[in-house]
Parts: structure tokens; C-alpha cells; sequence
């Protein structure tokens, strides 16, 4: 639910999303309008500097120990205890914004189930964070699409739903988009120096996408277990969250430890790099509160407006990510990625039936839909 797997060409992503079936205009004129917007720039601007911060963090270069090398931050294990640290704060604001009778209401549902959740996401997160290493967080970002193909997978296998010619357009065009992208890691030697981490040879560049794209898998895994195990119990979505984070805490404590006497990762080495480094601890904290009121706004976005707007603010995300990098030198310009990015966000907006194709509607709903055009303009049939 958190809304991670977040963003350009992404089937919407929050977790809450998936749990929020409330999809309205908002209540009370102006004043709920302004606090609706408020909520929508806030969620477009932490999600952006989220995935910012997590790329400022790799490619810092800090001693791990004293009289060591300088060498960049990569704990991508580390750094998912991060995440999850940033959602169990969305399980504090629960707790101090529900009224009790509510808390109470929502109580009975077994723990496992936030468990298997919290499985798929700190996988998902993990591979990102190793995938950004490699590429550019827009790059990241725009991959992140894959989200779709394999939603659309999942719904036809676990969930046996059918899928509609604007389903199917849409994974091609996203297939097609996420291609593109990754090609232009190819041809762009010019960013190599600023947005990949110790090495940028084209195998370790493929294989950060594919860390990416294969990351997708458990994101929808866990799209689709939400949808048909959690969706039979009443749960907020601000509580799903951070209890997500609360077990992905307690999951994340015991794998590291696990991961430390295998020497897989150095959390001491992480410890003593964020000491020693004002700009890395930071970007820590700020990536902590970012990925806290990312999810708080999500909700409230979700809550109160339709999924079209969160889908606008995921595909306004990675253009100013994008923007962002190009602003600090950290990527070049690329056409090729430009390209790929359009035609994702095309895909998505398709796929989310943001942008209507009549052709490739149901025949029951185009022949509505083709009604309501025709009637629009040229005026309703007289008596």
C-alpha cells in the first residue's frame, strides 16, 4: 500500500489504494478543495524527493570504518529497514488521528496477513534499492512501470478477471515504453560519471533494470494478495500501512542480523558512514519523513479524489525527477528516454482507462461511450 511501487506508468500504487474504495469529489466547497490540493502537492513533492534522497544516498562516498576507503552508501537491505521505519510512523499518526470506537472496530484481523504483505514489499523495495546502484532514479522510476504487465498477469491467473482490449494496449505499450528506456541507458556514455555507482559497464546497467522490472513481480504479488485476501476484512489504510512497517521493522532486524554474520551487508559500516557524513545522515532522515508523508497524503488523495488523480501525480513525479536530475548534473538529456517515458505514461492512462479509446473498449461500453460523444456534440436526440 504504501505508495511505492510508485509512480510514472504505474497502476496506482499506495497501498491504500487498493483498500480505500471511497472515490469522490471533495466536501465543502473551496475550503475542502484547497486542503484536497495541499494534500496532492504534498504527495507529488515527498514521492519525489523519496526516490531522489535514496539516489543521494548511493552516491555518497564515505569511509565504512576508520583509516578505510571512501566508498559509496550500498546498503540496500539497510535501507529498506529505512522505508519501513518511514511507514510505522503512518501506523503513529493512526493511532493519534482515529477515534478510538474506530481502533476497536478495526482489530480483528490476523497478524499473518499483514506478514505476507510485508514479505512481498521488502523484497520489491530491497531490489530497487539495489537497482540504484546502477541507474538514474529516473530511470528507476520510469522501469517501475512494469508494475502494470504483471498486475494485468496476476488478475487474469489468481484473481480470474477478465481483461479488455485497453488492458491488453496498455502492457504493450508499457512493454513497449520500459524497452525504450532501457535502451537509452545505452547511449548515454555522458551520465555515466553522475548517475551510476562503481560500475557503469552495460551489464551492470541491465542489470540494474532488471532488478527493477523483476522488483515489479513481488509489488504486484502483493497488489494481488491485498485485493483478494485483505479486501475481506475492514482495515484503514493508514493502519495497513504501518503495520506493514511495523512488521517489516521486525522483519527487517532479524534478516540483517543474519545478513551481518554472512558478511552479505555491514550494518556497523552503514552506522559509521552516517556518522561521519552530515549530508548522508540527512538524507536518511529525510528519506524516512518523506516516505511517511507520502503514504499519509496518499490516503488522504485517495480518500477524497479518484484514481485518475493519483495517476497524474505518479506520472508528474517522474517528470520532476527527471527535471530534478538534469537541474543537478546528475543525467544528460535523451530523447530515446524521453520517448519511453511518453509512451508508458500513454500505456498507464490507457490501461487505467485515464484515456479512452473507444476501439478498444467492451462493445457494450462503446457503443455507450460512442452515444455520449455523439450526443455531446451534436445535442441530445429531441422527444
Amino acid at each position: 500500500f504504501a505508495a511505492r511501487a510508485e509512480a510514472s506508468g504505474e497502476a496506482p500504487s499506495p497501498k491504500s489504494e487498493k483498500m480505500a474504495t471511497v472515490s469522490q469529489a471533495p466536501r465543502g466547497g473551496f475550503a475542502a478543495m484547497g486542503a484536497l490540493m495541499f494534500f496532492m502537492l504534498l504527495m507529488l513533492l515527498s514521492g519525489t524527493m523519496n526516490t531522489l534522497l535514496m539516489k543521494f544516498m548511493v552516491i555518497q562516498k564515505v569511509p565504512t570504518g576508520a583509516g578505510e576507503p571512501a566508498v559509496g552508501f550500498d546498503h540496500p537491505y539497510f535501507q529498506t529497514l529505512l522505508m519501513m521505519i518511514g511507514e510505522f510512523l503512518c501506523l503513529i499518526a493512526y493511532y493519534a488521528t482515529t477515534k478510538h470506537e474506530d481502533i476497536l472496530k478495526a482489530q480483528n484481523v490476523p497478524n499473518g496477513v499483514f506478514l505476507v504483505a510485508c514479505s512481498f514489499d521488502w523484497t520489491a523495495t530491497t531490489l530497487v534499492n539495489m537497482a540504484y546502484i546502477f541507474i538514474a532514479a529516473s530511470v528507476v522510476q520510469m522501469t517501475r512501470g512494469a508494475i502494470v504487465i504483471f498486475t494485468c498477469l496476476f488478475s487474469v491467473a489468481f484473481l480470474g478477471r477478465r481483461q479488455h482490449g485497453f488492458h491488453i494496449a496498455g502492457v504493450a505499450l508499457v512493454a513497449i515504453g520500459i524497452t525504450l528506456v532501457s535502451l537509452s541507458t545505452f547511449i548515454n556514455p555522458a551520465a555515466d560519471a553522475t548517475t551510476t555507482g562503481p560500475s557503469t559497464t552495460m551489464a551492470s546497467k541491465l542489470f540494474g533494470i532488471s532488478l527493477c522490472i523483476f522488483a515489479q513481480v513481488f509489488q504486484a504479488s502483493m497488489l494481488v494478495y491485498e485485493e483478494k485476501i485483505m479486501s475481506q476484512y475492514t482495515i484503514p489504510p493508514l493502519r495497513v500501512v504501518g503495520m506493514e512497517g511495523l512488521f517489516g521493522i521486525s522483519v527487517g532486524l532479524i534478516l540483517l542480523l543474519g545478513l551481518n554474520m554472512c558478511d552479505v551487508e555491514s550494518t556497523p559500516a552503514a552506522i559509521y558512514q552516517l556518522e561521519n557524513s552530515g549530508p548522508l545522515f540527512l538524507a536518511v532522515v529525510g528519506s524516512i519523513c518523506s516516505i511517511a508523508i507520502f503514504n499519509y497524503a496518499g490516503v488522504t488523495v485517495t480518500q477524497q479524489a479518484s484514481a485518475v488523480a493519483r495517476s497524474t501525480i505518479d506520472v508528474t513525479r517522474t517528470i520532476l525527477i527527471w527535471a530534478v536530475e538534469l537541474a543537478v548534473g546528475w543525467n544528460t538529456f535523451n530523447a530515446l528516454q524521453l520517448l519511453g517515458f511518453l509512451v508508458v505514461a500513454s500505456g498507464t492512462m490507457i490501461y487505467n482507462r485515464m484515456l479512452v479509446i473507444p476501439a478498444l473498449e467492451p462493445p457494450s461500453e462503446a457503443k455507450a461511450l460512442a452515444i455520449s460523444l455523439r450526443e455531446r456534440s451534436t445535442g441530445p436526440p429531441s422527444a
